[in-house]
């Protein structure tokens, strides 16, 4: 473990943060902290700082303090935490399949932490430690459904709610593991599900893949909700990819227009095992 010297400066910068209960602080935020700095000082000072394993850098002017007692070569912050630092100046919440493992409904951890935002972000993804945040950019329309919800038993995060996490992993089902993944924790969530609101939801997002991939799953799964029939009867007649992640192949289902590019039983044999 790398030995962590602090400095006079050094320490007024952590205590200045430790003071005002923050973890994570810009450029301009350290300004504040010595305002009797240079900036050109308060630039090698922050870069000593991370050199030292004080500070972690997150993006171009963004740290994140490492707690004294940890090992600056493995530590790594809470990636939901990390997400609204990253974000901020847009408004966003953590969608697609980190939204899945908030709700508790994934099988397969990942190493990605998917934000979506109301402004496009440049670049798209940074990598942090092994850690690829991924902004994803919806537009009005699609920017609806977040709450705050705890991850643990000190902090909460913007996420989608449960409904809004099935209509975006629909809308991109390449985004969220798939349409396997996706019909797993829809049928798993499925005595959660408030079905008027995924319904308001599907027609307020005013996607026909959405209308049609969500119609599909809930029948074949043998979900009782009389959405489905009202599902059916705002679907258009042209056709879409069941899953996005797979070649265009398969059957056309015309009651849904799908084409259906995954077998059912392929479906129904990962929810039920």
């Amino acid at each position: 473990m790398r030995a962590k010297n602090v400095s006079t400066q050094s320490n007024q910068i952590l205590n200045y943060f430790n003071q005002l209960d923050k973890n994570c602080f810009t450029y301009s935020d350290a300004v504040n902290a010595l305002p009797q700095s240079s900036d050109s000082a308060l630039k090698e000072l922050l870069s000593d700082m991370v050199k030292r394993g004080l500070l972690m850098r997150l993006k171009k002017g963004l740290y994140y303090v490492i707690p004294f007692e940890k090992d600056p070569e493995s530590f790594m912050p809470d990636w939901h935490l990390i997400a609204e630092h990253l974000a901020k100046g847009t408004d966003h919440y953590i969608g697609y399949y980190s939204a899945l493992q908030i709700h508790n409904l994934i099988t397969q951890p990942s190493l990605k932490e998917q934000i979506v935002v109301a402004n496009q972000i440049r670049p798209s993804k940074i990598k942090i430690k092994d850690i690829d945040f991924q902004f994803i950019y919806h537009n009005e329309k699609h920017f609806f459904g977040a709450k705050k919800i705890w991850i643990d038993s000190f902090n909460k995060v913007l996420c989608s709610d449960l409904e809004k996490t099935f209509i975006d992993c629909l809308f991109k089902p390449d985004y969220a593991g798939g349409i396997v993944e996706i019909a797993r924790a829809i049928y798993i969530s499925k005595d959660k599900i408030k079905f008027n609101k995924l319904l308001e939801y599907a027609e307020k997002f005013k996607s026909q893949a959405v209308i049609k991939r969500l119609g599909f799953l809930l029948e074949i799964l043998e979900i009782e909700t009389d959405i489905i029939s009202k599902l059916n009867k705002v679907k258009t007649a042209s056709y879409v990819l069941l899953d996005t992640e797979l070649p265009k192949s398969g059957k056309m289902i015309s009651r849904w227009s799908i084409q259906q590019n995954l077998e059912t039983e392929t479906i129904k044999s990962a929810i039920y095992t």
